[in-house]
């Protein structure tokens, strides 16, 4: 069994690589950070391999979608990476708003999009969305409105990719511990 983790340093990803990797699976892991990808591959040994991938970025994608090609079949994908900062709307930098949009919406499709070919029946994508996109996130508000986008587009693409036997999953998870709340720079109370 193989699958492919994106945001894969820390926090959930981290956590499910070395789930996957304990149930036996190959696993690539996909996030910006080198040194923590070689600290994970130093702890869950050779049946976790990474690649170094800036998702807010399509050659981010890219990378991710070769080095998954090169594992030859895909049985699992799991969207983890996301990206946020506590702004309101009007603060954000359009590059911010970019790279938001690319990270949390853009890439999951892109990348079903470009393994689809890779996944058998039976496989699974697996969208990690938030439990934020049934609320206003005040806070958040960037951030929440590009994953209502995933949330909507993840309806869709379990439509389309139901006739080839893959599933598509969208995960909610509330607030969880993570170092996504330190960077994305969370004001203190």
């Amino acid at each position: 069994m193989k699958a492919v983790v994106t945001g894969a340093s820390s926090g959930i990803g981290r956590a499910l690589c070395a789930e996957l990797v304990g149930r036996g699976f190959e696993v690539l892991g996909a996030a910006r950070g080198e040194a923590a990808l070689q600290a994970l591959r130093g702890e869950l040994g050779q049946r976790f391999r990474y690649v170094v991938a800036d998702l807010s970025k399509l050659e981010g994608v890219e990378r991710v979608a070769q080095a998954a090609r090169e594992l030859g079949w895909v049985d699992v994908l799991v969207n983890n990476a996301g990206f946020g900062l506590y702004k309101r709307l009007l603060d954000h930098t359009d590059e911010e708003l970019v790279g938001m949009v690319m990270v949390n919406y853009v890439a999951p499709i892109a990348l079903a999009r470009r393994l689809a070919p890779l996944m058998r029946r039976g496989s699974v994508v697996v969208n990690v969305i938030t439990a934020g996109v049934h609320v206003l996130m005040t806070k958040l508000p960037a951030y929440g409105a590009s994953k209502i986008a995933l949330h909507y587009a993840t309806e869709a693409l379990r439509r389309e990719l139901k006739p080839l036997g893959i599933r598509v999953v969208a995960v909610y998870p509330g607030y969880v511990a993570t170092a996504f709340h330190e960077r994305a720079a969370r004001p203190r109370r």
